[in-house]
């Protein structure tokens, strides 16, 4: 107990990013390949093959596919920038919270969580890249000294990765004023512009999204409860501690970071294909993880009233949960 709360966050973080590159590594050579299921379509802007998804993951690949042509080494900067993610995230919640809720809060979201599969085993993909452009958004936006500019610009590196990921704007409407709308728009347009260019290639329209046009939403019936719950990838039932990180963001009345989530499981919810494939846990809220993070930071700051130390986190919440997840990990990596 005394040798778990003397962990400092350094010695914590290491381990962290240890456990992903490990199992980055392990599970690119056992299936000696990288790029698989919806990553082959990302992937393939890099070799000029224009798809339906977005094309922001390819840029950002781009330097490193430039320079080695090597997909483990494409995959590999995926798991660089979820791990820097992981360093913004706990700098940005000691700005609300004490330094070892903080880092718990961190490690429940590095190791509890659906990111565990996406930033380590499955990171050609978007998600990955959309948690550490969130972060990044975030960070600016909550910063004292905002740069109007800079925030419009994270907002469309953010949608750039996933456009769905633009339900981040609701975040804005509390400061959203004559004085800077002007300039986040600006920053906005100048992140976002290479994605209309690729809608122009692909649907003739740059501001039409071949994605949308072919999937189906019925924004009438969602399957909210089938999306949180349903067997297959319930995003509460095989990761609860995203569960806990919505209650706590209700209950500790972060109420515009609750609208960014619900608004996100709104709008998966009414996909046609709302269990998301092949999907571990509901794939598409990695993007909302940053926004969870506050609430389960929230949350453990509120049992640390109770003396709760770093010790009692690791036992009772996180390691039971972490253990959880990677047991499930493993099933759906042999059964799927």
């Amino acid at each position: 107990m005394k040798a778990l709360t003397r962990l400092k966050p350094t010695s914590i973080l290491i381990t962290i990013c240890v456990f992903y590159i490990a199992g980055y590594v392990a599970h690119a050579f056992y299936l000696h390949k990288t790029v698989y299921g919806d990553g082959i379509y990302y992937y393939a802007w890099l070799t000029l093959n224009p798809s339906k998804y977005s094309v922001g993951p390819a840029l950002f690949w781009a330097p490193a596919y430039l320079l080695t042509h090597n997909q483990f080494i494409v995959g590999f900067t995926s798991v660089l920038a979820s791990l820097f993610g992981l360093i913004l995230l706990w700098r940005l919640l000691q700005r609300y919270f004490s330094q070892t809720v903080s880092i718990m809060a961190v490690t429940a979201v590095a190791l509890a969580t659906n990111f565990l599969f996406y930033g380590s085993l499955d990171p050609v993909n978007s998600h990955a890249l959309t948690f550490f452009a969130a972060v990044v958004y975030l960070s600016l936006l909550l910063s004292r000294h905002k740069q109007w500019l800079a925030i419009g610009a994270a907002l469309g590196f953010l949608g750039l990765m996933r456009t769905q990921d633009l339900l981040y704007g609701i975040l804005l409407i509390p400061v959203l004023n004559k004085k800077n709308i002007g300039r986040i728009f600006l920053g906005f347009l100048l992140a976002f512009t290479p994605q209309l260019v690729a809608w122009q290639l692909t649907s003739g329209k740059f501001w039409q999204s071949q994605y949308f046009m072919r999937e189906g939403f019925n924004f009438f019936t969602p399957h909210i409860l089938g999306v949180l719950f349903n067997p297959q990838s319930g995003l509460f039932l095989w990761t609860p501690m995203t569960l806990i990180g919505a209650l706590g963001l209700i209950a500790a009345k972060k109420y515009w970071f609750f609208a960014v989530f619900f608004a996100q499981l709104l709008v998966i919810s009414s996909w046609s294909t709302w269990w998301q494939g092949a999907s571990y846990s509901g794939r598409m809220f990695v993007s909302s993880l940053p926004v969870l993070a506050f609430g389960i930071a929230a949350l453990f700051s509120r049992l640390s009233k109770f003396k709760f130390t770093q010790a009692y986190y690791l036992i009772c919440i996180i390691l039971p949960l972490s253990i959880i997840n990677v047991l499930l990990i493993t099933f759906f990596l042999l059964t799927r």
